[in-house]
């Protein structure tokens, strides 16, 4: 009996859902399933956005700058000798690959601009496929060759500062702490551009043997490591376990150095990031409660315009619960095409956004050029199935309303 009833309540309310003759949707029907379409395809759209800024910030950003970075605590410039002693402390940890890197401050000169950027020295075993996947013109600099060469990797940023580009000379001017002036000149061998405005104003690359030499020669030391990360390993835990091992090298041989991970490095850029989770949470809260209100008004309305049929099924013997269940399955269908068509919708925009980046940001700004969309497929599915059982569980109020209709009532009006 109760698989039977069960039919004939589904079987009631597909038959008062179906559009026989090009009949239409009720105008509250019609907006409900819009409201819900269109708060889903938000939501959709939302989790899309937030997460692709969180991934393709991280992702810039670590391939510029890597997960944790190793150097000196010392305010001395000399920097630290590269020691086996450190590189001993990466093994047994989720960490995918290691390089040393040579920096000093200076700014880029001509007659017209002054621009400030981080000379960053880098040797052949520096793995440069991030940089190689953002070049916009000519090549990588060249490394360890012989003779040195004195190329340079500048941002396409930096360029248009400077109106330089690949082949031209640039002079860079550097301070040491004693107040000397040191000058040395490069030839630009390319440009890249990550779209991170912090980043590409940041850094330009060259074989870490010319930053030695602004160091007087001195290729025995380093400014650091910077360490990658295998996917989904913490950066903080990494960073604080190193720091507790560096802290025990440092008692044994007397230099001190700190691992810093880019969430605090770049503090300021993660922190905005998690504004961004809040901001995600408000809207997705706005477009389920838009989505409930709507549903719930169309579904009283239906409940109004059936008074009679419930009164006639009522009439016939037919439960309370079961006039309950003929609504939720009612609430259903408008729930599902609404579903169906703002999933559609939603998907649809994120993917044209993730492969042609049709909606641009002022980098200056949003750090990026473009709005990230990621393809969030489990989220997406999380946010599907959590609209339809939330708004069902909702509907449970209007539906339980039909209940309350009693056959004399409907009759005393016909």
């Amino acid at each position: 009996m109760p698989k039977e009833l069960i039919k004939t309540e589904f079987y009631i309310a597909r038959r008062l859902s179906s559009r026989r003759d090009g009949a239409k949707a009720g105008v509250m029907e019609r907006v409900a399933t819009i409201a819900t379409a269109v708060s889903l395809a938000v939501v959709i759209i939302t989790l899309s956005v937030v997460v692709g800024f969180k991934e393709e910030l991280n992702s810039k950003i670590s391939g510029t700058v890597s997960d944790v970075v190793i150097t000196e605590s010392s305010l001395s410039r000399e920097g630290l000798k590269r020691s086996d002693a450190i590189e001993s402390l990466f093994e047994n940890k989720p960490i995918e690959r290691y390089s040393v890197y040579r920096a000093k401050e200076g700014v880029f000169k001509n007659d017209d601009n002054i621009v400030g950027i981080m000379l960053k020295g880098i040797d052949s075993l520096y793995v440069l496929d991030f940089y190689r996947d953002c070049l916009t013109a000519g090549e990588l600099p060249r490394l360890n060759g012989v003779p040195r060469s004195k190329d340079i990797l500048i941002s396409e940023r930096t360029a248009r500062k400077m109106d330089v580009g690949v082949g031209d000379r640039v002079e860079m001017v550097f301070i040491d702490a004693d107040g000397t002036v040191l000058r040395d000149r490069f030839e630009v061998s390319g440009t890249y551009s990550t779209g991170v405005d912090n980043v590409d104003n940041a850094f330009a690359l060259t074989d870490i043997r010319n930053v030695a030499r602004l160091y007087e020669g001195d290729n025995e030391r380093i400014s650091g490591y910077e360490v990658w990360l295998k996917d989904g390993a913490n950066r903080r835990a990494v960073a604080e376990e190193l720091n507790d091992e560096l802290l025990a090298y440092y008692l044994e041989g007397g230099v001190l150095t700190d691992a810093t991970a880019i969430d605090d490095i770049y503090a300021d850029v993660f922190s905005w990031l998690a504004t961004h989770d809040v901001n995600a949470v408000v809207i997705v809260v706005i477009m389920i409660v838009v989505a409930l209100l709507n549903m719930t008004t169309a579904l009283l309305i239906i409940v109004f315009e059936r008074k009679r049929m419930i009164g006639e099924l009522r009439a016939i013997g037919m439960k309370r619960r079961s006039i309950v269940e003929v609504f939720l399955y009612r609430a259903l269908f408008i729930v599902g095409r609404g579903v169906v068509w703002g999933t559609l919708l939603g998907i649809a925009i994120a993917i044209v956004q993730h492969y042609y980046h049709i909606m641009p940001l002022p980098a200056e700004d949003y750090m990026l050029d473009a709005v990230p969309a990621s393809l969030t497929w489990g989220w997406w599915a999380i946010a599907i199935v959590a609209t339809i059982v939330i708004t069902l569980i909702v509907m449970l109020l209007p539906a339980s309303f039909s209940a309350r209709i009693s056959p004399s009532e409907t009759m005393r009006y016909e």
